[in-house]
């Protein structure tokens, strides 16, 4: 089974994604963590196939996340998802292997095409 994992503080940006996943994606398994330090704990536990990481967080931002878990896993499929459209933090997601940078607000369709050209479903 296909597993995503949302790591994302508001539980409105949690049931979005969550609902657009399951919409496109039924057969889906989502795992969701509250700030980036939970996302790095339940990814080492979970191995999920792609993740959905918000930037500003508490405990652990999402770059630092982003960052740990690809130090663990150099293979790891994370996007990136911001409120703040700020180059600088494009630049980093990106020469950290962010895999996709979505600003929010993001639709049904962005979520559908990064979970297309990451995982081929």
């Amino acid at each position: 089974m296909v597993k995503v994992m949302i790591v994302e503080d508001s539980n409105l940006m949690q049931a979005v994604i969550t609902n657009f996943l399951k919409k496109d994606a039924p057969s889906v398994s989502v795992i969701t963590a509250k700030d980036g330090q939970e996302g790095v704990e339940k990814y080492r536990a979970e191995r999920p196939d792609l993740v959905f990481m918000d930037i500003k967080m508490p405990r652990k931002d999402g770059l630092a996340a982003l960052e740990e878990i690809r130090a663990y896993d150099p293979g790891a499929k994370v996007v990136m998802c911001t409120a703040l459209k700020e180059p600088e933090q494009e630049a980093r997601a990106r020469k950290a292997g962010a895999k996709g940078y979505l600003t929010k607000p993001f639709s049904r369709e962005d979520i559908r095409r990064m979970v297309t050209e990451n995982l081929g479903i």
